[in-house]
Parts: C-alpha cells; structure tokens; sequence
C-alpha cells in the first residue's frame, strides 16, 4: 500500500538514494533498501561511501525500471540484484558480469553489450512475463542462464533450441515451470558447452518430446525431465546420442511400474544415475511407489504386472491421449544456481496427495463382520420376544 501510495505522488524535487555496505560472500555490496522508483523521476542521486562500487543489491524496493543515473553513477558495476521489485523493464549495462532480477514482471529487456565485447556471465529471470529474448543472442559469454517461469515465451507451446545459439558459452540453461509442450532443434544447434538442461514440471508428452534433439548436445551431463507428462522414455536413443550423461531425473512422470523398471535398469547400467529428490513425498491415487518414485500399476492396487520391452530406437513412440489422473503443479526438483561459491541447490516442495489405499479389502473386511455381529443381536433379540 504504501508503495502504491509513493508511486501516485508527483516528483518535483531530486531525490536522494544512499545504500550502506556489507560483507557478502567475500564481497562488498552496496545495499539499497525501501527504495521506490519509477521512469519518470528526474535527477536522482545514488549515494555509496568512497572507493569504487562494483556490486549492487536492491532489498525491499519497488522500481520501474534500472535506474540510469546509477548505472551512469557506477561505470565498476559488476553484479546486479533486483529481485521482487517490480521491475516491467530491464537495463544490462556495459561492463556487468552478473545480474539477478528474478520474480519481477518485466517485459523488455535493453542489452549494452555488443557481440565481441560482453561481460556477462550470468544471467536470472527466471518467474517474469519475458515473450522475446532474441536480444539475448548477442550475450556470447554467457554461462548461466534461468528462463523458468516465463510462459509467454513458449512459441504455441514451442520452445526451439536454436534461440540460444548465439550464446557458444553457456553451460546450464534453465527451462522450467515454463507451459513447453514441444522441444525442437531444428537447426541442430550443439551448445557445446552446455552442461546441465533443466526442462521439468512442463508439460512433455512421449509423443512430443523427440531424444534425437539433445544428441548435438555433446557436452550434456545433467538431464531433469521430472513432473512432466511422460508415459515412456526412449533411453536407448538417447544414450547413444549422449554417451556423457551423468544423470537424468525422472521422478514425477507416467512410467508403468514394469517400464519404470526396465528404464532405470538401462540407465544404471550404462552409468547413468536417477536421483529422486523427493523420496518421502506421497504418490497421486491410484499410483504405487517403487524406487522412490511414483508410477502406475498394470492394474490398480498392484495387481500382475504384463511384460514389456524397451522401445527400439527408430520406433516412434505415440501418447493415446493426455493423462487423466492430473500432474504436478509445481517442480519439486532442484535448481542449481551456479555463483561465487560454486554450485547452489534450491528446492521446491511437492503436493502431498493421497497414495492408493493398500488396506482396502482389509477394511470391507471388518465392515462386513461387524454387520454380520449386529445381525445376529438382533435375530437373538427377536426370538427372545417370541418365547
């Protein structure tokens, strides 16, 4: 309330901005709080003690937009943090290496840097309302790169690999909780550097979601595929296209307990790893959990499960239709963060929701016997009445 309050006043006077400095991971910000700024304030000054200001945080704040009296007030900026201000518009200055301003509503972004002279590396937008980032493509030593959350950048639910190729350099790149029904690679485009591909809580289906566009990924050592829509999952092609795979999350999915099985087995065997990252969480109805992780018995309650085979590389798999016991709403996987201290694991709680009812017919039991019991009072009853 008392932002909006703040943003209604007229601004006919200079307005003054000092930040106190702290220690933070072996560097010295300069930290901003309660500031309230918008595009049409004139002559801001921005205060920072003496010596050369190469980090800068906003902490409780409402801006419109990056504030080009500070980024002119400090040519050594390096780092960059906005987070939850509000932001619908964003700078990235010359000179800036890192820049953090997720959970924002921007919109349009203005890139400084131009190809053959940029500095960032890392780059978080991850939970705003971004539908274009081509201007992006010039960022070529970018590193670290977090879109998630932003669903209106999927093109009709697309997301082709070929709009990062101008970044040679990354090596994590952050797709999730972003509404991506499809994923191409039409140019084959390799990323040859990419390490880590982050697609989960979307909504893949086995006959949308094709292996064969992660094999120019040469270097791709961390796959998260969980909670999304997956019934089947073709480990052999995608083994072979990725022979450096590390680890692949699957949790989340629509697996039959049988494929489940065969899959897992495939890929422990060729060194591939499956962490589950919610090993006590509980499985939707009409799920058993096996291997930690949720799937769907051949027939409900655990019943004899049907052989299956894996799917032979150039089969292509279909998906009869969307699944109808629902999915999950939020990733529970999570999101390593490279920063100063080298990697950063986050994670977000998965819904609790009710497993099958394992002692069901335990239950029917005890009902029936107890009717059985009441039967037999009042049969005694009655014939008591007679005599």
């Amino acid at each position: 309330m008392l932002y909006t309050f703040l943003l209604l006043l007229p601004f006919n006077v200079a307005e003054q901005f000092e930040c106190t400095m702290e220690k933070r991971d072996d560097e010295n910000v300069c930290v901003y709080r309660n500031v309230v700024y918008r595009s049409k304030m004139t002559d801001t000054t921005w205060k920072a003690p003496a010596g050369k200001i190469q980090h800068v945080a906003f902490e409780d704040s409402s801006l419109e937009t990056t504030p080009n009296e500070l980024l002119n007030g400090f040519p050594d900026l390096r780092s960059l943090s906005v987070p939850n201000a509000n932001l619908t518009s964003l700078i990235i200055p010359p000179g800036l290496e890192r820049l953090y301003a997720s959970n924002n509503r921007i919109n349009r972004i203005t890139v400084k840097q131009t190809r053959g002279n940029t500095k960032l590396t890392e780059l978080m937008l991850d939970s705003n309302n971004l539908a274009d980032v081509s201007n992006l493509t010039q960022l070529e030593n970018l590193e670290i790169l977090n879109l998630s959350g932003n669903k209106e950048l999927p093109n009709d639910g697309t997301i082709d690999l070929g709009l990062f190729s101008g970044m040679p350099k990354l090596r994590h790149l952050t797709l999730s909780d972003m509404g991506i029904f499809y994923l191409e690679n039409e140019k084959h485009v390799s990323l040859p550097q990419l390490e880590l591909l982050d697609l989960s809580n979307n909504h893949l289906l086995t006959s949308n979601f094709d292996v064969k566009v992660l094999a120019p990924l040469k270097s791709l050592q961390y796959l998260w595929l969980g909670y999304n829509q997956l019934k089947d999952l073709n480990v052999l092609q995608l083994t072979k296209g990725n022979p450096q795979l590390k680890q692949i999350y699957l949790e989340g999915n629509h697996f039959k307990c049988d494929q489940q099985r065969l899959i897992l087995d495939h890929l422990h065997k060729t060194g591939i790893e499956t962490p589950v990252t919610n090993k006590e969480s509980r499985c939707l109805l009409g799920f058993d959990k096996n291997d930690d992780m949720c799937c769907i018995p051949t027939m409900p309650g655990g019943g004899p499960q049907t052989p299956v085979t894996l799917p032979h590389p150039d089969v292509a798999h279909e998906e009869d239709d969307h699944m109808p016991y629902g999915t999950s709403t939020s990733s529970s996987e999570p999101l390593l963060v490279s920063g100063k201290e080298g990697m950063k694991r986050t994670t977000t709680p998965t819904p609790i929701v009710p497993k099958w009812n394992e002692s069901k017919n335990e239950a029917t039991t005890v009902m029936l016997a107890f009717l059985v019991a009441i039967a037999t009072t009042l049969l005694v009853a009655v014939a008591q009445q007679k005599h």
